[in-house]
């Protein structure tokens, strides 16, 4: 349950060059990241927790987006309506939502009303109700919420291509589950995942805002002291998905055809991803201006909008594009598209392209930080990927280093023309599909 921020208009920009990231470790030793604002009298704080859908059992899928909503109705002595109540008192935004490999989110409140906000975020964590007509409610939701998404083809598509990528692997079904696996989820399935999950070793934390470092060692210990040292393994292998160059259609009575399209990608840590990053802004991540935009809706007016992006789950990667267009046009799109992606691995990519690239992803890199939300949670996120307190200073000098050679050399490595696999929601014209769509639970 999301609650409204009486301050949420308020917004606040940290130039990343100016950005004094500080570690801050209780007397127990709990650790967060930590910036120091006094702008305005606003605090975020934004926490991973790792171990997400990844882990939920078979048969009892969506068990972790469940028992995750489930931990802001009610906790501790707060029942639902009571601890809403709490949090609106004090102007306090407090959501979590569970994802594939981490369970992510905070709480942004003005700084006066800061020690009870960690403090309704502590008792989220360590004493969740779960309730039983809160879980029959929210239960129903979901369900209700799956009911919707099998009218949306955005969400067809992408639960067709995902699980042809990922076949034998928890990436491959849906996070939040079907009908029959959330109706199996139990009580005791929830506290067992809150418990096996939500410990002291599981836990990264980013603090932003207008409060003193020592406030906020003590009132890490207040708020995660009580949880359990340790979390319990979430066990899953790492794989590439297997894309195969492969076609899926599912016939929908709709005029623009819905297309996600795909092949293997590029792990975070790899030393080639600030070239790969720079070469998908070059072939579509960077709107007007990007090879596919400008080739498929400025030169032919077959769609109003394309774009590309690099996913980077922490066990796979993948290279993602999407785009909508007329049923008679799917079919020319799909061969643009496919052009596009050999012309990039067969002629890389140019100067001027590689030049207009670097300025556009330096200078738009403190757009990130507009909120003290958004900064919380970059916090996390290079916790997260190992990546360094001072990210922030070091990034745009590591995609001013990448070379016209780098990036033609990472191209020839990672743009897989024969892999690139495309899901079609709609009833496009011209299109045959390669095999079945698989089915998705």
């Amino acid at each position: 349950m999301r609650f409204i921020l009486v301050l949420l208009s308020v917004l606040f920009a940290l130039p990343s060059a100016a950005m004094d990231v500080q570690e801050v470790k209780s007397p127990s030793g709990l650790v967060a990241w930590f910036v120091r604002d006094t702008t305005i009298p606003v605090i975020a704080v934004e926490i991973s927790i790792g171990g997400g859908s990844i882990a939920d059992p078979a048969g009892k899928e969506g068990l972790a987006v469940l028992a995750t909503d489930l931990l802001t109705e009610g906790a501790g002595p707060y029942d639902a309506q009571a601890f809403a109540a709490k949090a609106e008192d004090g102007s306090i935004s407090i959501d979590l939502n569970a994802g594939s490999d981490f369970i992510r989110g905070g709480f942004r409140a003005p700084s006066a009303n800061a020690v009870e906000a960690f403090r309704l975020l502590g008792l989220m964590l360590a004493e969740p109700r779960f309730a039983a007509a809160d879980i029959d409610r929210v239960r129903q939701q979901h369900i209700s919420g799956l009911s919707r998404e099998e009218r949306d083809p955005r969400t067809l598509a992408s639960r067709a291509w995902y699980s042809a990528a990922y076949p034998e692997h928890p990436y491959g079904r849906s996070n939040k589950g079907t009908a029959a696996s959330l109706a199996a989820v139990t009580r005791d399935d929830m506290v067992a995942f809150a418990k096996a999950r939500i410990a002291r070793d599981n836990i990264k934390i980013g603090v932003v805002g207008d409060i003193d470092a020592a406030t906020v060692a003590k009132l890490l210990d207040d708020t995660f002291g009580a949880l359990p040292a340790k979390a319990a393994p979430a066990e899953a292998k790492s794989v590439p998905p297997a894309a195969t160059g492969d076609v899926f259609v599912i016939e929908r009575p709709v005029p623009q055809s819905v297309v996600l399209f795909g092949q293997p990608g590029i792990a975070r840590s790899d030393p080639d991803f600030m070239a790969a990053y720079l070469l998908n802004q070059i072939l579509g991540g960077g709107g007007f201006g990007s090879r596919l935009m400008d080739e498929i809706r400025e030169n032919r007016g077959l769609t109003y909008g394309i774009y590309t992006y690099l996913s980077t789950p922490k066990r796979s990667g993948t290279w993602m594009g999407s785009v909508s267009a007329d049923n008679a046009k799917v079919a020319e799109v799909i061969r643009l598209v496919r052009e596009a992606w050999q012309k990039l691995k067969d002629e890389g990519v140019t100067p001027e392209e590689l030049d207009n690239a670097k300025r556009y992803m330096t200078g738009s890199y403190a757009r990130g930080f507009a909120t003290s939300r958004g900064i919380a949670g970059a916090l996390v996120g290079w916790q997260e990927e190992n990546m360094g307190m001072d990210y922030a200073q070091r990034r745009n000098a590591l995609i001013s280093a990448v070379t016209l050679a780098d990036i033609n050399r990472v191209a020839k490595r990672l743009v897989e023309p024969d892999k690139l696999m495309f899901s079609i929601v709609g009833k496009p014209q011209g299109v045959t599909p390669t095999k079945p769509t698989p089915a998705r639970g």
